[in-house]
């Protein structure tokens, strides 16, 4: 390293980024030039990641108004996979080393190991065995984390991660040198938990932190994580419990019990974590805690832990190592020491050998440093090189000149491609846009005259003297033909003892059917008509000396006799033998061949309408699906009936727009 060097360290943690500038001078010593901390505007996620932390990187760059490009990184404990293993002892090389491990990691990841990038640290052997340490973050995580440094010119050099730079700063600050000693960084989002008891380590990530109180006062009193943080930030301290005397503020001894209870959960996965530490790792029984991390300011936290854990309890300060640059803010420093010791961790990595050395670099910054040392063997290379150019180009420049005419003029051709190129996109596009506005016109016409055709095709089936009152569809028919129990009747005839005043109902089938439900489906497919019919009996002639009313008009008729025709032009026999053919025969009767209004003497009005609507090709002409349902006299008419019908579309009709 040169005699005086300059590093930016960039911890990028889970809710904010903490940064600082170190000049490090020939003698070993590490001078902090510039410090700032920037917390992120909205929570990250998979998606907002590389945005947010670049955002953030702008701000802290302005405030901290650092000069260095390179820069040493560190991810947040939450977005690394820490594991501790224990493996037989290996005498074999270093290659062979790290394929055991490779194979243990595989057992342990959840992940492919195609998917992370990962490293590993030995951290203590004996004659029985090799305790390791491996750590895995997915690629995603640090190439989300790169772009957001490389946008801003910067040039990403090491990529550490908290625990491991947590245990570099406390090793190199004597922290558990004679005893053994907890260090509790309590950030946003993860908790780191460290053991340092001489030479041995052991670390676990807690998933309790400063964001698990905003959530609880969040979820207490209702409102956004925003306005819980602020409440937190305004009122919070961890209720003291026992005897000790409540806030006069409602609102800040409800927030200080809520944090109390998380900090209780805390408590119990410190007691758990110590219990795992001395029986599987064979450790001491800590004596000493030290509290760092931006959420262990709050006020009584310490005296929390201290009698909760019965030892002493005090904050970590990672800057006794540290030499401070005369222009530095060190009252604010002080108050904000307790969030860098992460940043210390990784500085120490560019200045002396570390403890625990884990990097998680992807492949690009590897060899972007390769190349680094590369550079100035590539730097001669590329003077030989421009040499040999040089050389090549004296003797092409007069072809050079040559070409340069008809360069100009293809270019000045390119570019009115380019324009007319611009054109007809433009023409394209319009014209696209006329076709949907045509298909969309063309849909609704079509709609329009879909609803003509089934309105005149009612008009078409009905009878002069019968009326009808509603058509509205429905979802479903008014009785299911296949739950039928027996042949429904095709005609239903009045008892003619049945009183007419009476006003009595009766159905088609016997036994009654259900009633459908106005539809709220996509298409529309069945139809409940009602409506009601009268006998007039005047007449217009006789036959057989009963007195006959017409029935259709001259015009239905004839459309009735065309779609006759058509039905035993296209298959006779078939016709002869379809349900539409027997209807139709039962519906005319006997007919002269010219084109007289054909009469008929049966008063069942309503059965004539279904039988005539059968022949349509717009209804089904199948009989539970097209028919008469019920039929009621009016109690003061005789010659007045009310009936209903279920009639079921051959092709659905659309009830959206297009």
């Amino acid at each position: 390293m040169a005699k005086r060097d300059r590093i930016l360290v960039l911890d990028i943690g889970s809710t904010a980024i903490h940064a600082g500038e170190f000049d490090y001078l020939g003698s070993g010593a590490i001078v902090l030039r510039a410090f700032t901390n920037v917390e992120y505007t909205e929570n990250l996620t998979e998606t907002n990641r590389t945005m947010v932390i670049n955002s953030a990187l702008r701000r802290a760059m302005e405030e901290g108004k650092f000069t260095s490009k390179r820069c040493s990184i560190c991810v947040s404990g939450q977005a690394a996979f820490m594991r501790f293993v224990k493996l037989p002892p290996v005498t074999e090389e270093a290659s062979r080393v790290r394929q055991i491990v490779e194979y243990e990691a595989r057992q342990n990841v959840p992940f492919p190991m195609e998917e992370v990038i990962w490293d590993y640290q030995l951290i203590g052997s004996d004659e029985e065995e090799l305790e390791v340490m491996f750590a895995v973050i997915k690629n995603d995580i640090v190439d989300g984390v790169i772009r957001a440094v490389t946008d801003l010119d910067l040039q990403p050099e090491l990529v550490d991660f908290a625990p491991a730079a947590l245990y570099n700063a406390a090793r190199a600050n004597y922290v558990g040198e004679e005893e053994c000693a907890m260090l509790l960084d309590i950030g946003g989002r993860c908790t780191n938990l460290l053991f340092l008891d001489g030479e041995r380590f052991f670390a676990r990530a807690i998933p309790i932190a400063g964001f698990t109180i905003t959530q609880q006062i969040a979820k207490e009193f209702g409102i956004s994580t925003d306005e819980a943080e602020i409440l937190k930030r305004r009122h919070g301290f961890v209720a003291l419990g026992g005897a000790y005397e409540e806030p006069e503020s409602e609102v800040a001894a409800t927030i200080s019990k809520i944090i109390r209870n998380v900090m209780t959960r805390l408590h119990g996965e410190i007691n758990r974590s110590i219990n795992v530490y001395r029986t599987q790792q064979k450790g001491n029984k800590p004596t000493h805690l030290f509290l760092s991390g931006g959420s262990s300011t709050m006020a009584f936290t310490d005296h929390f832990f201290s009698e909760k854990l019965r030892m002493e309890v005090s904050y970590f300060n990672p800057f006794k190592i540290v030499t401070l640059g005369e222009d530095l803010d060190t009252q604010h420093l002080q108050e904000v020491a307790h969030m860098f010791p992460e940043v210390v961790g990784v500085a120490l990595r560019n200045s002396v050998e570390c403890p625990v050395e884990i990097t998680l670099i992807t492949d690009a910054i590897n060899r972007a440093q390769v190349f680094k040392k590369r550079r100035p063997f590539i730097l001669i290379s590329c003077i030989v090189w421009i040499l040999v150019l040089g050389v090549i180009s004296m003797v092409n420049s007069h072809r050079a000149k040559l070409y340069r005419g008809e360069a100009d003029r293809r270019e000045n051709s390119y570019e009115q491609l380019k324009r007319n190129a611009t054109l007809i996109g433009r023409g394209n596009d319009g014209r696209d846009s006329a076709i949907k506005r045509y298909e969309t016109m063309e849909a609704l016409l079509n709609r329009r005259m879909r609803w003509m055709e089934i309105y005149n095709a009612f008009q078409e089936a009905k009878p002069i003297d019968l009326w009808l009152d509603t058509i509205k569809p429905i979802d479903k028919p008014l009785q299911d033909p296949q739950t039928a129990a027996e042949e429904i009747p095709e005609t239903t005839t009045m008892d003619p003892g049945m009183d007419p005043m009476g006003g009595g109902m009766f159905f088609v089938p016997e036994g009654g059917g259900t009633t459908g439900s106005t539809t709220t489906a996509a298409e529309f497919e069945w139809f409940d008509v009602q409506g009601h019919c009268v006998t007039i009996p005047e007449t217009t002639e006789r036959q057989g000396g009963e007195p006959v009313r017409n029935v259709f008009t001259p015009a239905q008729l004839q459309i009735l006799l065309d779609r006759y025709r058509e039905l035993r032009e296209k298959d006779a026999s078939s016709a002869e033998s379809s349900e539409a053919f027997r209807a139709y025969e039962e519906l005319i009767g006997v007919f002269n061949s010219g084109n007289k209004i054909i009469s008929t003497t049966r008063p069942n009005l309503p059965q004539t309408f279904v039988e005539a609507l059968r022949m349509s090709d717009v209804f089904s002409n199948q009989i539970l699906e097209t028919r008469l349902v019920g039929v009621s006299f009016d109690p003061k008419f005789s010659n007045l009936l009310k009936f209903r019908i279920q009639v079921r579309l051959v092709n659905p009709v659309s009830s959206e727009m297009p």
